[in-house]
């Protein structure tokens, strides 16, 4: 089969492997769409040490069941068409117990550090990771699943009274999954969203997915753009979607006495931030790590339903075979038109 390797930073290669055998408690899955993650293009830049090469990434893909396992009485049928839960978890330590199988020591996520993913054509895969979706759906659409998870557990972190009850909220960061964070706010009710970013094209799709306000902080201070529009009020929530230095201490900035953000970007390792601010305000902090199964279950159904509409979101799609042109296109986005690339298997 074909894979596309990881062999260091800006260096791909399309090799020959073999399928991986029928295990006897796996199932193997035909990828069919698999999306390219802002984490998998800051691997191929070598920006973050969390890709090991030589290794296959991806880990946001649809696919059909090709092989059934024959130690266990499959659920699922051949043919079916399914979307994978990436990030293993062992189901019985205290983590898992208390529902955060999403920070189970049991493995990494598919596609990063050295653990191979999905850009590739087959992958073997355990009974429960895979949840079957419905034939409406395109295989694109279900690959953007992982993406909505992700989005959803930080959405989900503010409560239906604090969404009722909160006059602003700010998406800092318009990639993908800042702009869905941005669908999920609106179809939750929130009254009034900000949305920052840099590039103006990405802001004019945040528009479509829900934003009221948008503001560029290429075009003037940040704070004093979010005081303007709330009237001095400021943010209730702030949602933090880059993972740097300058747009961490913005979601804080932009926050009222009291305020929460939420920080879902992850590029960054270390940062400086106004500790006497967040103390003196009484500011709170929220990690956001992927998510946990009833989050990804949760998507697939919102997806299945059109209650979340993803395809603004999904600007490119381009044949597997065309998987490291892909990434090379990535780097000249300077106006940032491209958002969510899929590969498509032939």
């Amino acid at each position: 089969m074909k894979a596309l390797y990881y062999m260091g930073p800006k260096n791909l290669k399309m090799d020959d492997i073999d399928i991986p055998k029928n295990s006897s408690k796996q199932y193997l899955i035909k990828v069919v769409s698999c999306g390219i993650c802002g984490s998998d293009f800051e691997g191929y830049l070598g920006k973050t040490g969390r890709r090991t090469p030589p290794m296959i990434m991806g880990h946001e893909f649809s696919g059909t069941i090709e092989s059934l396992p024959t130690e266990i009485n499959p659920k699922y049928s051949i043919g079916q068409k399914v979307i994978v839960f990436p990030k293993p978890f062992c189901g019985e330590c205290e983590l898992c117990k208390k529902g955060l199988v999403n920070v189970c020591p049991e493995g990494i996520c598919m596609g990063v550090l050295d653990q191979d993913g999905a850009m590739c054509e087959y992958v073997s895969i355990e009974e429960k990771y895979i949840i079957p979706f419905s034939s409406d759906m395109s295989f694109n659409t279900a690959a953007m699943t992982e993406p909505l998870a992700v989005a959803y557990r930080s959405v989900n972190k503010i409560s239906d009274k604090d969404i009722q009850q909160s006059d602003y909220f700010i998406v800092i960061g318009s990639g993908t999954i800042g702009l869905l964070a941005v669908a999920l706010l609106k179809y939750r009710g929130a009254k009034n969203i900000i949305v920052s970013d840099t590039m103006n094209y990405r802001l004019s799709i945040a528009k479509k997915m829900g934003a009221t306000n948008t503001i560029n902080p290429l075009e003037g201070d940040s704070v004093e753009q979010v005081r303007a529009i709330t009237n001095s009020k400021m943010c209730d929530f702030s949602i933090e979607a880059v993972g740097i230095k300058q747009t961490a201490n913005t979601s804080l900035d932009c926050l009222k006495i009291g305020g929460t953000a939420i920080w879902i970007g992850n590029a960054q390792k270390i940062i400086e931030i106004d500790m006497q601010r967040i103390v003196t305000t009484e500011l709170t902090i929220k990690g956001n790590y992927v998510y946990n199964f009833e989050d990804f279950e949760k998507c697939v159904h919102l997806l299945e339903n059109n209650e979340i509409d993803v395809s603004p979101v999904i600007t490119d799609t381009y044949k597997f075979k065309d998987s490291i042109q892909a990434f090379k296109d990535l780097e000249n986005n300077r106006e940032g038109k491209k958002i969510k690339i899929i590969l498509e298997m032939d």
